[in-house]
């Protein structure tokens, strides 16, 4: 019996940033446009070309800060001015890939993680008292991210893969 391949979901619309959003400086509510990178198409048939626009808007956002906290950026993706066939434009919603993470924080290495938890008393208060003085790292999502997006009446349609 052949083995059956992974479905992949045809209406899953690649994308990257066109704006630079950082997480030191936006806030909730900040507008942000991004491209789609490849010709798609939503399950209903409707063309979507490479380099069409869409808009978003940051989610949430917190800076880096003391405690080594890392700063943050939630972004939702909201819709693609997608060309009508017969001239024009229309608004498709999108929504983030529900299999990608919606929020960003730069990577930890894992030395740290592993030593902030080490049961020997010594090592531990040593990574908890540079913790306290060290900052965190904010992050930045700009062109060139990668993501996927999704129309919305698809989700109600067909099941996500």
């Amino acid at each position: 019996m052949p083995a059956r391949a992974a479905k992949v979901c045809a209406w899953s619309i690649p994308v990257e940033m066109v704006d630079a959003v950082e997480s030191a400086k936006a806030r909730a509510g900040t507008p942000f446009r991004f491209r789609v990178t490849d010709d798609a198409a939503s399950d209903d048939g409707t063309k979507i070309p490479a380099g069409t626009t869409g808009y978003g808007i940051v989610r949430g956002a917190s800076s880096a800060g003391r405690h080594n906290h890392d700063g943050s950026l939630t972004l939702e993706p909201r819709y693609l001015v997608v060309p009508k066939p017969k001239g024009g434009f229309e608004r498709l919603s999108i929504t983030m890939n529900p299999t990608l993470p919606v929020t960003w924080t730069p990577s930890e290495p894992l030395l740290n993680k592993a030593a902030s938890h080490v049961p020997l008393p010594v090592p531990g208060l040593v990574m908890s008292g540079v913790n306290m003085v060290r900052w965190g790292r904010n992050i930045t999502l700009g062109p060139g991210f990668k993501f996927t997006v999704l129309p919305v009446d698809d989700l109600a349609k067909s099941p996500v893969c």
